[in-house]
């Protein structure tokens, strides 16, 4: 696939420990069906300067909210050019053509918001991420911002809020409220997984506590601000064989393990 035919941006916020390199590993069988831009927080000067030609790089520094939203503004109309945008942290563990098929499933449902499960021993925030492996996917009110991708709508209606909690706790409370609670828009896929790699918090959380902000504090001022439910259900899902599953014992009887 020619980088004109791509719909899909990913956009990651990349230090010098980035695991994305990994995530080109490009297997005779498959061709990357997305384009990569690396939004740096690191010191160097000339980092990943033996990236392919197609793969584009820009210097923002601080958390992931802050630079995310200097990222997008500097990519500008660039945008216009894509239907789904993927914003992952660097510390996931996935290969290309897992990724690929998380795209292929993106497009299948036409999902507004998703990401991908957490696969075998990785570290976790919150349950409804972890991986059932009899699942294709699963219907949600939630999605993790730690990997969230979004359809250009869901950019357009979320992006105005990348940058309002420093820590980004709160922002994946939001982002589903945004978008009405769809019954069948948002999903949590479980077969194309991920594994979280670091222990929650990580760099991100050593920003923010450098800033002087509590991230805590910060959470509670922004739901009281927007008005917002800790709502993490599962509502739904597509079995491995392509049914639709509303019994949630049978979705819910097996999850990988995770730390």
């Amino acid at each position: 696939m020619s980088a004109s035919e791509r719909r899909v941006l990913v956009i990651v916020r990349a230090g010098d420990e980035s695991l994305h390199p990994q995530w080109l590993v490009q297997p005779p069988s498959q061709k990357r069906n997305w384009d990569l831009h690396i939004s740096y927080f690191g010191d160097l000067r000339r980092p990943y300067r033996h990236r392919a030609s197609d793969i584009t790089l820009s210097f923002e520094k601080g958390t992931k909210a802050i630079g995310t939203a200097e990222c997008l503004e500097k990519l500008g109309s660039r945008i216009d050019h894509y239907d789904w945008f993927w914003l992952p942290d660097d510390d996931l563990s996935v290969d290309l053509p897992t990724i690929n098929r998380f795209f292929e499933i993106v497009a299948q449902y036409d999902l507004d918001l998703a990401q991908p499960a957490l696969d075998e021993g990785s570290y976790i925030s919150h349950q409804i991420t972890v991986r059932r492996p009899h699942m294709r996917l699963r219907y949600t009110s939630f999605v993790e911002v730690m990997a969230a991708c979004f359809s250009r709508k869901a950019l357009d209606l979320c992006a105005p809020y990348f940058g309002a909690t420093a820590s980004s706790w709160g922002q994946d409370l939001l982002f589903p409220k945004l978008l009405g609670y769809p019954e069948r828009g948002i999903a949590v896929i479980d077969e194309s997984p991920v594994v979280h790699t670091r222990p929650v918090g990580g760099p991100n959380m050593d920003l923010v506590a450098r800033m002087g902000i509590d991230p805590r504090e910060e959470l509670a001022e922004f739901r009281k601000r927007h008005d917002l439910e800790m709502r993490r259900e599962i509502r739904s899902g597509i079995d491995r064989d392509g049914n639709y599953v509303t019994d949630l014992a049978a979705i819910d009887r097996h999850k990988v393990s995770v730390k």
